[in-house]
């Protein structure tokens, strides 16, 4: 889909949501937060290419309750990156949802969004267009025993980097049982595909001018399994612990060498596998303040995503006959996380704009063990936000 089809889609969804909500805003029936946070870290994007950053974000989200059963939405963020600004980005995302809940013990949700990211003109090549299509149906079998079913539909295309484009789809079962002790259980299977799209070129002169199909980068298959567990451990305190494993069903994989130490939209998701687990303890002393400790750890082993020879004197591969210096082996991560976080709400004296304002402070340790040693770091960051809603 080419530039003009993405804005064709923008300006659709935007009439759609002026049919669809003729009428004045009021405030029974318009939501909308406002967050401000910020916070630093000695790695703070995850690599050891961007040291000592810090980063400041603004958020608005409103959303609009069109009748009992649709709403729409709208979100705009900015990260600005100290004192790197060329990784700042803003994103904007405009979406419909809808539900059905005349059926007895089911329910269904239905939605669309359209989602745009821009980077600075250093890093423009990861600017990209999303539109977004789900369908999830819920089945009561008891109040405490639910099973839910999907699928969602994301269409990514990248303004630049054209062979990054790609279509995700999941389709997701789940079970969620709830007993008398206090504890939930829930489990999740996933399938996911990620469909890279096919590129052309022309090639020929004069009428003899013809469209080609080039080699597009192999599709990726994944199945993700999870299973949580949350039990209460009194009225003021709760644990959470989360168990999963992401399988690779494809050996054959393509991957894309980006040395700016940002995400790379060919590997973060679709070229990794292994297990991952994570404890949450949350204790609240009163319905106004939450302290919690969590902890994660995740072991990603990569298929087909080669690590380099790395010059951290020069900030670049290593080069030898036109190509990078392949050390003969693949990626493999191992990362912990230790976080905790203190949050406090407040009621505002301008109850009508402002009801509530929550106020929340984090500290963290992030260790990366990885053979990449672009990826191999520990970092500590700090954080606070302030959060305005009604």
């Amino acid at each position: 889909m080419n530039g003009q089809g993405w804005n064709y889609l923008l300006w659709a969804n935007l009439l759609l949501l002026l049919q669809l909500n003729p009428a004045p805003l009021s405030a029974d029936d318009l939501y909308y937060t406002f967050d401000n946070s910020y916070g630093t870290a000695d790695y703070l994007l995850g690599t050891r290419l961007v040291e000592d950053a810090s980063s400041s974000s603004s958020q608005f989200s409103m959303s609009k309750v069109l009748s009992a059963n649709v709403r729409s939405y709208f979100e705009s963020t900015h990260t600005q990156i100290f004192p790197y600004a060329d990784y700042s980005s803003t994103q904007g995302e405009i979406g419909l949802q809808f539900r059905h809940l005349a059926i007895e013990d089911n329910q269904i949700f239905a939605g669309s969004f359209l989602n745009l990211i821009r980077y600075h003109d250093v890093y423009s090549y990861y600017n990209s267009a999303e539109l977004g299509l789900y369908l999830k149906w819920k089945y009561y079998l008891k109040a405490t025993q639910l099973f839910t079913s999907g699928i969602d539909l994301n269409l990514k295309r990248y303004d630049e980097l054209a062979e990054a484009s790609n279509t995700e789809t999941e389709v997701y079962l789940l079970y969620n049982h709830s007993f008398k002790s206090k504890t939930s259980v829930y489990l999740r299977n996933s399938l996911g595909l990620q469909d890279f799209w096919s590129q052309t070129v022309l090639e020929g002169q004069g009428r003899d001018i013809v469209s080609v199909e080039i080699d597009d980068i192999p599709n990726n298959l994944r199945l993700s399994s999870e299973i949580r567990i949350s039990q209460s451990l009194g009225s003021k305190l709760g644990a959470t612990v989360w168990l999963e494993n992401q399988i690779l069903l494809n050996q054959e994989g393509g991957s894309l060498v980006l040395q700016d130490g940002m995400n790379n939209p060919f590997i973060d998701n679709y070229r990794w596998e292994g297990p991952s687990t994570a404890l949450r303890l949350t204790y609240r002393p009163n319905h106004t303040s939450r302290l919690t400790f969590s902890h994660s750890w995740v072991e990603k082993s990569y298929l087909d995503v080669p690590v380099y020879e790395f010059d951290f004197a020069l900030l670049d591969y290593v080069v030898e006959n036109e190509t990078y210096v392949d050390l003969g082996f693949d990626r493999n991560d191992d990362r912990q996380t230790y976080q905790i976080s203190y949050a406090k709400t407040f009621s505002s004296n301008v109850r009508k704009l402002i009801p509530e304002i929550g106020i929340e402070l984090n500290a963290g340790i992030t260790s990366n063990h990885s053979n990449d040693p672009i990826y191999d770091y520990k970092s500590q960051s700090v954080g606070i936000s302030l959060k305005l809603n009604n």
